[in-house]
């Protein structure tokens, strides 16, 4: 087995609707997919159903002089690309915005998560 001798962690770059935008804090995402759950009857476990899932993205960027946050809010037909570190692409296709923006006037930074049922993750060639 050979190891990989590259960066596992840390940078990542990000666009919105082919806009980059500065990531400066965590990124986390969650590729969409079928959720599967247990089914239990009362003596014994029954087996799974399966259910589509959405997938996400969330991530802390810069508030921009030149853009409104509370643009976002409520925002869909939203198209992010993001760019990891390892080399990893993750891709929303289609997204929409969910949960409040609350923008940090201290650190200039804001939370952006947006859900899709097409979230990605290709890896590098």
């Amino acid at each position: 087995m050979s190891t990989y001798r590259g960066p596992l962690a840390g940078t990542a770059s990000l666009t919105i609707n082919g806009e980059a935008w500065s990531v400066v804090g965590e990124l986390q995402w969650q590729a969409a997919g079928d959720v599967n759950e247990t089914l239990k009857g009362q003596s014994t476990v029954e087996g799974f159903q399966s259910m589509p899932g959405q997938g996400f993205i969330q991530v802390s960027l810069r508030d921009r002089r030149d853009k409104k946050v509370s643009d976002f809010q409520g925002a869909s037909g939203l198209t992010i690309i993001a760019v990891l570190a390892n080399g990893k692409i993750i891709t929303v296709v289609d997204g929409w915005q969910v949960e409040q923006i609350n923008t940090n006037t201290q650190e200039g930074t804001f939370e952006l998560k947006v859900e899709s049922d097409t979230v990605t993750e290709d890896t590098a060639s």
